[in-house]
Parts: C-alpha cells; sequence; structure tokens
C-alpha cells in the first residue's frame, strides 16, 4: 500500500497561520477518516509543535500528530498560494507541508519508521527542488512513492 495518495493532496491553499493550517489539517484528517476526532487531532498537532518547531528547511514543515482517534497512519500534503511564518530552522517562511498522522497504538512500529523516512528524504536537495517543481498531485505522488520505496 502506497502511503502518499493523490486524495490526501492539497494544492495552492490560501491559509494565512499555522492556526488555519493545524485546522485544516485536523478537518481533512476527520473528513478522510483518518481521525475520528478532529478537535484531538488539532490539539495533538498543537502540543507537538509547541515541544519544538516542525518547520525544517527551505519553505518545508512536517508537523505530526499522535492520538488515539486516529485510525491509520497517513500522510496529508498541502501547498500554501503563500508562505507563512513557521519558525522554521533557517528562518524561511513555509508553504509546502507534509504532515504526518500516527495511531497512538503504532508509536515506533513500522508504519512509524515509514513516516521518518519523510523527514529524511527532505534532507535531500534533489527531492526538495522536485517537490517544489511538481505541478500536480499525481506527480508528487509518484516521486514521493517512488522516493520512499527506496529506503524499504
Amino acid at each position: 500500500m502506497e502511503i502518499i495518495q493523490t486524495e490526501k493532496i492539497f494544492l495552492k491553499q490560501s491559509l494565512a497561520t499555522q492556526e488555519e493550517v493545524f485546522e485544516f489539517l485536523a478537518n481533512q484528517a476527520e473528513g478522510l477518516a483518518i481521525a475520528t476526532d478532529k478537535a484531538q487531532v488539532y490539539q495533538k498537532l498543537i502540543e507537538r509543535e509547541n515541544e519544538g518547531t516542525t518547520g525544517m528547511m527551505d519553505g518545508f514543515a512536517i508537523p505530526h500528530a499522535k492520538a488515539t482517534s486516529i485510525n491509520e497512519p497517513s500522510i496529508i500534503i498541502v501547498t500554501l498560494e503563500q508562505g507563512i511564518e513557521w519558525n522554521s530552522l533557517d528562518g524561511q517562511l513555509i508553504n509546502f507541508i507534509i504532515a504526518l498522522f500516527i495511531p497512538d497504538s503504532q508509536a515506533g512500529t513500522t508504519h512509524l519508521k515509514l513516516l521518518s523516512a519523510v523527514a529524511r528524504l527532505l534532507m535531500r536537495n534533489e527531492v526538495t527542488e522536485e517537490l517544489k517543481a511538481a505541478q500536480s498531485k499525481e506527480a508528487i505522488v509518484t516521486l514521493l512513492n517512488e522516493k520512499l520505496g527506496e529506503n524499504e
């Protein structure tokens, strides 16, 4: 099963703050049946962010939530029309969000290892450049599933 799926990608969203992004992610997680409690997912995203920024380098952020209401490990990808402040490691605005959702019961399992592979991918310049250049959901899905497959 491929962890990145087109129905979990939302391109060119007009969200203006980190809180709006977290609300959008929580709503989508519930709407896509990834989770049963959007309020809990939102709270877990906030709690995790308060532990330390999930804003990486080059405009990418990897917010994540681990919660009992999450049914299956999933990734939701959101690109933004305009970069937003995220307290990123390099101080740049964030416009590419790869959100990870992990059931409490699966923390530390194979699924989590696969999800953490996404973070490692973002350390590779050629991957971030290809993601930024991708113009369609399908291009993002193909690229990430192919790159994640290399790590298995």
